[in-house]
């Protein structure tokens, strides 16, 4: 079955959005709540941020992120197969 185009339309640091894509809308919802949640916080930090600025630091934290759970995913997957094998 072919994944069907949903367009979800969503507010990211108060301006409109329309996303594109096969993940739910529940999904995308929940992905521009949590980058509002992290303007915000970049905000407290630091208020004289520009919003590239902060897009950047999201993007850096992301990527970061990314990186760490496909290490462990690999770490995981390793020790999966150490333990079919006895």
């Amino acid at each position: 079955m072919v994944n069907q185009k949903r367009r979800t339309k969503v507010e990211i640091n108060d301006r409109e959005y329309t996303i594109v894509g096969d993940k739910s809308t529940a999904h995308v919802k929940l992905v521009a709540e949590t980058i509002n949640k992290q303007i915000e916080e970049l905000t407290s930090l630091s208020s004289s941020l520009t919003k590239e600025e902060q897009a950047i630091l999201m993007a850096v934290n992301a990527v970061s992120d990314q990186i760490e759970i496909n290490l462990k995913m690999l770490e995981l997957e390793e020790e999966l197969e150490r333990l079919r094998k006895q």
